[in-house]
């Protein structure tokens, strides 16, 4: 039996009242290699009852094993399709007819990048486009290399529309699904771990109608979300750094390095924690908890502790400097204080060349 070129993937969750929309404009997709795999995530309304007034064959509805999460419930989908590319949708949001024709042609000739990615268009519960002011996030971004992609995430977070991307399958293969120990930030992490691995591609077209219902939305601004996504965030900037190079830290990082050229592993996992400790984003608090930690066990390695003490000139007493000059477990009503520890740090070399 062929395989389909094209794997859509949607978990459904309580939206009896949009998941019509979402539904009709795949299956009117003007690219139509596609199979369309559906699974409800334990809904309370009748979400699943309006998904079986449709009679299509490329659609797959899974049964629903009660509410396991978003991400438990998209993995399984992907896991159960075939299609060389996978496409995400959530059950409230619809797209534009012409999306999957446009991003296949697109990928298929350019096959060294593993996902494209476009903007979205915010609409509210009757499909009405969103008052400028009301729009909460921006997904229009220029395209950079991987190197600089993990810069910005590093720097700003997350800023890619994940109801907008197309990704081969061996991507997912290669990396692993969608941690479902993640609610606010499971595409994040994904994307994190894909630029290590994947240029990706950004569009400019319109690519989602993202459907925000304030309250609603997983991502939507709630004190609860808010607190979530901050410890989500720390568990993932935790990992970041797993896997990258030398060279790939010194393409998307170089101004912030003390040595560019980087001898050895060791040297690497010193770099990757004074990173942690120089930063000046938003997430300072958090990085700087996290680069506290490392530090720490650093010096606790005898063979990166005379690294630190020989070429960086950084041992217990400096660590006790730094421990002790910013609170690094609560953010500052003042914002960031990125200049407070910077001179407590060692400082960058000109030119970059170690001492060997």
């Amino acid at each position: 039996m062929r395989r389909p070129r094209v794997s859509v993937v949607m978990s459904t969750y309580n939206h009896a009242d949009f998941v019509s929309r979402a539904i009709e404009s795949v299956l009117h997709q003007t690219f139509e290699d596609l199979e369309f795999l559906i699974v409800d995530d334990g809904s309370r309304d009748n979400t699943a009852e309006v998904v079986a007034l449709y009679d299509d064959p490329r659609m797959h509805v899974i049964p629903g094993r009660g509410n396991r999460g978003a991400a438990a419930a998209i993995n399984e989908l992907i896991e159960r399709s075939s299609g060389e590319y996978v496409a995400v949708l959530n059950s409230d949001d619809f797209w534009p007819l012409d999306k999957l024709e446009y991003q296949v042609t697109v990928l298929d000739h350019n096959p060294e990048y593993g996902a494209l990615f476009g903007n979205a268009f915010f609409v509210d519960r009757s499909d009405a486009p969103l008052a400028d002011e009301l729009i909460p996030h921006r997904f229009d971004q220029p395209n950079r290399s991987p190197a600089m992609w993990l810069r910005q995430f590093f720097d700003y977070g997350n800023c890619l529309c994940h109801p907008t991307v197309l990704i081969r399958r061996r991507c997912y293969s290669e990396l692993g699904m969608y941690d479902n120990r993640l609610r606010q930030l499971p595409d994040f992490d994904m994307w994190v771990r894909l630029v290590k691995h994947y240029p990706l591609l950004i569009s400019d077209r319109v690519l989602v109608y993202y459907r925000w219902l304030p309250g609603d939305n997983v991502s939507a601004v709630t004190p609860e979300t808010q607190v979530r996504s901050a410890a989500e965030h720390a568990l993932i900037a935790d990992r970041f750094f797993v896997g990258v190079t030398p060279d790939f830290l010194r393409d998307g990082f170089a101004d912030l390095l003390i040595f560019k050229d980087l001898p050895s592993e060791a040297h690497l996992d010193i770099e990757t924690t004074f990173l942690y400790l120089r930063s000046e984003s938003y997430f300072s608090p958090t990085y700087r908890a996290i680069g506290l930690r490392k530090l720490a066990q650093l010096l606790a390695s005898e063979h990166h502790r005379t690294l630190l003490e020989v070429d960086y000139g950084f041992g217990d007493l400096e660590f006790h400097r730094v421990s002790g000059v910013v609170d690094t477990f609560a953010v500052s009503e003042q914002g960031p204080r990125g200049g407070l520890i910077d001179h407590l740090l060692p400082e960058r070399r000109v030119g970059g060349t170690t001492p060997f």
